[in-house]
């Protein structure tokens, strides 16, 4: 059963052209205000002036001045703006945060922009970024200097963002490649070693260099995605809870009510009662 939200995508064909891209948020046309839907490609929502709220993954967060709003693939959300409110967006595929991971190593993009979170920059963070800001939209119509912009902007986000980490990560060709092969099976496929296999490896040499590369496990990479969808068949759908546990490949209604418990800190029919 296919839940009850547009989910938006980011064609192979769109990908040729531009890996990352401008897009203005006073166009209906161009970016839908009207109800929850999700994406399947990252996206930066910044807005210069604040007002409304943005609902990300059922939490509302007011929308406030100088505020960067990172959304991760495939989680949901519905922006309800003031009118007074003034921004734009950025769309971008895996593959943009992989070029910037070869360009700047020290980074962990994968890591950094995989999970959704809202930033609110102080006085001096938002002065640092008003420059950038500046340039993004003044040169809307020059797409190789807004490439470059694209991936200055979320250098600095980063590098915002950044902590040293204990063990330095490396790029591996293996992470976005296993991260396909996920998306596309994680409802039918948790084994390490049905992936190991897709990609022509051991398990225990999948494990390692995706260890190397990532700072969770394969495990958590999948456990992960299978809640995340977990939670919005819970508040998307009319689906039971039996349904849900057979649409992500769980034997038993009770395997996933366990399962969800253990994870979300709550069981399936709370987390559906409390964002209803």
């Amino acid at each position: 059963m296919n839940p009850s939200y547009p989910t938006y995508t980011y064609t192979s064909e769109d990908a040729q052209l531009e890996l990352a891209r401008f897009v203005a948020l006073d166009n209906p046309e161009s970016y839908p205000f009207d109800n929850f839907h999700a994406h399947e490609y990252n996206e930066i929502l910044v807005f210069i002036n604040g007002g409304g709220c943005h609902n990300v993954n059922f939490k509302n967060h007011f929308i406030e001045h100088h505020s960067i709003h990172l959304l991760a693939a495939n989680d949901l959300h519905w922006v309800e703006r003031s009118m007074k409110s003034t921004g734009f967006a950025i769309v971008y595929k895996e593959q943009f945060l992989q070029k910037l991971q070869i360009v700047n190593p020290n980074f962990d993009f994968c890591s950094l922009f995989n999970f959704s979170r809202i930033i609110n920059l102080n006085e001096q963070e938002a002065k640092d970024f008003e420059f950038i800001f500046r340039e993004i939209l003044h040169n809307k119509t020059q797409s190789a200097y807004m490439l470059q912009l694209i991936g200055v902007f979320i250098s600095k986000i980063a590098n915002l963002s950044y902590t040293e980490p204990t063990t330095k990560k490396i790029f591996d060709p293996i992470v976005p490649e296993l991260i396909k092969l996920i998306e596309k099976n994680f409802k039918s496929q948790k084994t390490i070693s049905f992936y190991a296999n897709k990609l022509n490896l051991t398990p225990r040499t999948l494990q390692n260099r995706f260890k190397k590369a990532s700072s969770i496990s394969i495990t958590e990479l999948i456990q992960e995605r299978v809640l995340k969808e977990a939670k919005k068949l819970l508040c998307t759908s009319s689906m039971s809870i039996r349904d849900i546990a057979d649409e992500l490949g769980f034997k038993e209604p009770a395997h996933f009510t366990n399962w969800f418990k253990k994870s979300a800190k709550c069981l399936p029919i709370e987390y559906k009662y409390e964002n209803d």
